[in-house]
């Protein structure tokens, strides 16, 4: 009997020591060609380059991963207590692993027959999202293991905590803690509230699923949960809890301003850039770029520019309606009933302010009804004159059943008042250059980026015209003559082995004008007195 059992625990013995050296060979094969923790003391992650105005209004933000490097440590506690509290509460506590977490997670994933949790520590989350793949697989996870027993070893808690924060994905594009606090509620991460902060720290996890403007009820839910968490472990006050439970999401809804501020000046930026630096740098580098645009300026020069461009169009005339439904309709057949959708129209009731699609339901010679939504809407005879070629009547050109696209405003007393939108099918550009410096204060490069692309101020081709004279009169000043100097506006004939033909220059309005002075001549662009100055002067002067 006791050979037996002499023999049984030899036995054991024999298979623990099999076990441990086969356990030893295999993480010893697995720290063959583990990545150098040394990395992550240099750690340069990709940041986001932004473009901003002069007087700091910000245009652009361009990135491979929208990220801004900041120290946790500034943040207030209960910021980086939020992500412990949804992460790894016993962060300060671990040396890298929590084998309570460990267990937790292999008997769920053993329950659901997949892999449903990871049980990672903070430790484990920055090996993998900085040195390993997001692999899923026992080796990846013992390495993951082996790599974040290295890290405690290294580096310090909150060294720890600090990589993880400026690292971690946490949706719409946002990388770290600082870019996400802008993307979502439009704030430095130093200014989150409880609430922001609970709400952030619940989308490692799962982004998409905790996303707040796509799901906010589950993201309220993940909310509520790391609250809690942070009011188990004395964080934050059961008051606290409750009132950032019942705080609303606050979201700002972000979007790159490239496109709202000044687009064509800050693609044009950006390819100055490229031109200066290789795209990693542009794209990755973190550069501050500070421009000579006046946003101010900037703002005015757009504005000047559309209603230019609406003004010029106009002089077109009328391009008619959207479509025609091809139906004779009335008001009362237009506007939605309770019981039935509206049976030609649908649309919103149209603001003050708004642009949209209305149905015409009346035409007369005082003017047009139309419908927008539930809005019955008048527009004037008088709104309708730039509409009408000359000879025809408002009877002749507009009938019940087209679709106009329309501007509405209030009536004071209640109602709406509507006139025709038509957008503005030319284009241009505008540019303004500071004389003393060539710093460009602002540049717009068409109606609508969004419309077009092409950047007109710096991409058109185009002749310079009556442009140049300003720049020859400019010359002949220098070169002694007075804005009283006279030049006879008379009839000139040029003949060359280089022209095809002789060639008359003439003024625009075919007309001469005798002795005339330079300030008349550059006031009303004389053609033939330009000609006859730069002749004087010669070309290599002007030059």
């Amino acid at each position: 009997m006791r050979k037996a059992f002499k023999y049984i625990v030899l036995s054991l013995l024999a298979m623990a020591l099999l076990t441990a050296g086969g356990v030893g060979i295999y993480v010893w094969s697995l720290m063959d060609g583990l990545p150098d923790i040394a990395e992550l003391s240099t750690y340069k992650p990709p940041l986001t380059t932004t473009i901003k105005s002069r007087d700091g209004v910000l245009m652009a933000e361009l990135y491979r991963e929208n990220r801004y490097m900041g120290d946790p440590r500034q943040l207030p506690g209960f910021v980086r207590k939020a992500f412990i509290a949804a992460e790894d509460d016993k962060f300060y506590e671990h040396a890298g692993l929590d084998f309570q977490g460990i267990i937790r997670a292999a008997l769920t994933n053993l329950k659901e027959g997949r892999f449903a949790q990871g049980g990672s520590t903070i430790t484990q989350q920055v090996a993998r999202t900085l040195l390993l793949s997001r692999e899923k697989s026992l080796e990846r996870k013992a390495r993951e293991g082996i790599l974040a027993l290295q890290i405690e070893r290294s580096l310090e808690k909150d060294d720890i905590l600090n990589l993880y924060l400026n690292q971690i994905y946490l949706g719409h594009g946002a990388y770290g803690i600082e870019a996400a606090a802008r993307v979502y509620f439009g704030v430095s991460a130093w200014e989150l509230s409880i609430a922001q902060a609970a709400l952030l720290a619940g989308l490692p996890q799962a982004p998409s699923r905790y996303d707040p403007y796509k799901n906010p009820a589950q993201a309220i839910d993940r909310r509520g949960y790391v609250l809690e968490r942070m009011f188990e472990n004395s964080w934050i006050t059961a008051e606290e809890a409750e009132e950032a439970k019942r705080s609303p999401l606050g979201l700002k809804g972000y979007s790159n301003p490239f496109e709202d501020v000044s687009p064509y000046y800050s693609e044009y930026v950006r390819q100055a850039l490229l031109e200066l630096f290789d795209t990693d740098t542009v794209l990755e580098g973190g550069l501050t770029v500070t421009t000579s645009m006046d946003s101010r300026l900037q703002r005015a020069a757009r504005e000047a520019l559309r209603e230019g461009l609406k003004e010029i169009d106009l002089r077109g005339g009328y391009r008619g309606p959207v479509r025609v439904l091809g139906a004779a309709v009335t008001v009362e057949d237009a506007l939605p009933r309770e019981e039935e959708e509206a049976p030609f129209f649908e649309g919103d009731m149209p603001t003050d302010g708004a642009i949209a699609e209305a149905l015409v339901t009346g035409v007369s010679e005082e003017g047009v009804t139309v419908v927008a939504g539930a809005a019955v809407a008048r527009i004037p005879a008088e709104r309708l004159e730039w509409t009408l070629p000359r000879g025809r009547k408002i009877t002749d050109l507009f009938s019940s059943g087209q679709v106009l696209l329309c501007r509405f405003e209030a009536v004071e007393g209640g109602g709406l008042k509507a006139s025709i939108y038509q957008e503005p099918i030319v284009e241009g550009a505008i540019i303004s250059l500071d004389p003393e410096t060539g710093e460009v204060l602002a540049a717009v490069g068409g109606y609508d980026y969004k419309r077009s692309q092409f950047n007109r101020f710096s991409q058109a081709k185009r002749q310079v015209g009556s442009a140049i004279k300003p720049l020859i009169y400019a010359a002949a000043i220098s070169s002694g003559y007075t804005p009283a100097s006279l030049i006879y506006d008379s009839p000139i004939v040029y003949e060359s082995d280089e022209l095809d033909k002789k060639w008359k220059p003439k003024n625009y309005s075919s007309r001469f004008y005798c002795a005339t002075t330079l300030r008349d001549a550059l006031v009303n662009s004389r053609n033939v007195v330009t000609i006859k100055l730069l002749k004087e002067m010669g070309i290599q002067r002007t030059v």
